[in-house]
């Protein structure tokens, strides 16, 4: 998103539409989400981004205290760690301003992205006992990096400059990757994820022709070369999340019309081509997708602005069997949470979510939800 802390915070949070169930029933029973307990952050926080390894760890990052007027906090980002028991709150240096990205691949390879308080470009990593810190970029302020995949000790870093932009780390530097039609017009890239088998999707949104309107983007990796996807044609529209099983099977989610009268939009990879997947809404928001090793997903979102109808709670779709189902999280303060990112915990059938909710005394308020 040429948006702020992972745009897939703030883009999906107004529609002007009733929802519509198209050949969909709301599940019930254990696809219930719940609300875990955090220890306290600043006031205006959210969370971003989430990743884990196993049952007993997982890392959730965001932004903290950036409400309008507020002074600057002395941790204005959130970087939290479960341990199997709880969330903590874990300290990096003093110059890191809010984070958009994190990605495990094992327990001591972890991977952070955001900016600094000087907006460059900024990076961490943690080896199991200790982060380092790196510019992937220098200390430029133009490029904006969004997500991170981590993966068979690399990393692959994207985000946005004039054009897409994918930085990869092979274990010693970084260097910016050459993707091949990317610079043909301006655009953004706002997710990654990475597969077992080394295959990588990006997901944003490019002005295609220059137009007053972007469409969607995706890059991918195959083997070692990284091109742009020919996509079915989606006029405004841009894609937020995406999750990869293999080379032959991705799924990237996003939203048509975000500004004005958002619809979802569901796209699918099976190693041939992408094709648009009818979603079981017609209208709202998506923001985020992921899926277990059987290939099952869950992909979050928001309602519609309700005009006659009130929601149970915040928007998911579950696939699976080759269904999909609509389901409600829990409302918080009389609210519907949005959560900006799912991921699988490995070993189960158990899913993080983390987000944000409005909090009237707040702005916003940080928060992460668990599917047992």
């Amino acid at each position: 998103m040429g948006v702020s802390v992972r745009g897939r915070l703030s883009v999906v949070a107004l529609g002007a539409l009733v929802v519509t169930l198209v050949g969909a029933v709301p599940a019930k029973g254990a696809t219930a989400w719940r609300v875990a307990a955090l220890p306290p952050l600043d006031l205006s926080s959210r969370l971003v981004d989430v990743t884990a390894t196993g049952p007993d760890s997982a890392w959730a990052v965001g932004a903290q205290g950036y409400g309008y007027g507020a002074p600057t906090p002395p941790r204005p980002y959130a970087l939290m760690k479960w341990d199997g028991r709880t969330w903590s709150e874990r300290p990096l240096s003093d110059d890191v301003g809010g984070l958009t990205g994190v990605s495990a691949a094992t327990e001591s390879d972890v991977w952070t992205v955001g900016q600094d308080r000087q907006l460059a470009p900024y990076a961490a990593h943690w080896d199991g006992t200790d982060w380092r810190e790196y510019r992937p970029l220098g200390q430029t302020q133009t490029p904006i990096l969004f997500d991170v995949a981590a993966g068979q000790g690399r990393a692959v870093f994207v985000g946005g400059d004039a054009h897409a932009l994918v930085v990869e780390w092979d274990g010693q530097r970084f260097a910016e990757a050459a993707v091949a039609g990317a610079d043909a017009w301006g655009g953004t890239l706002y997710g990654v994820a990475a597969a077992p088998d080394g295959a990588a999707f990006a997901v944003g949104a490019w002005y295609v022709g220059n137009k007053g309107y972007p469409e969607p983007m995706i890059v991918q990796r195959v083997g070692s070369a990284w091109r742009v996807a020919t996509l079915p044609k989606v006029p405004t529209a841009r894609l937020l999340g995406v999750w990869a099983r293999s080379a032959t099977d991705a799924w990237a989610v996003g939203t048509v019309d975000y500004d004005s009268a958002p619809k979802p939009l569901i796209m699918h990879w099976d190693g041939a081509v992408w094709r648009r997947v009818p979603a079981p809404v017609t209208a709202g928001s998506l923001g985020a997708v992921a899926g277990d090793p059987a290939g099952n997903l869950w992909v979050s979102g928001a309602n519609p602005v309700p005009p006659y109808i009130r929601y149970p709670g915040s928007l998911f779709l579950r696939y699976t069997g080759g269904q999909w189902s609509v389901a409600y999280g829990p409302k918080v303060n009389n609210a519907d949470p949005y959560l900006s990112a799912l991921t699988n915990i490995p070993g189960t059938s158990a899913f993080w979510g983390v987000g944000a909710v409005w909090d009237p005394a707040a702005e916003t308020t940080a928060l992460i939800e668990r599917k047992d």
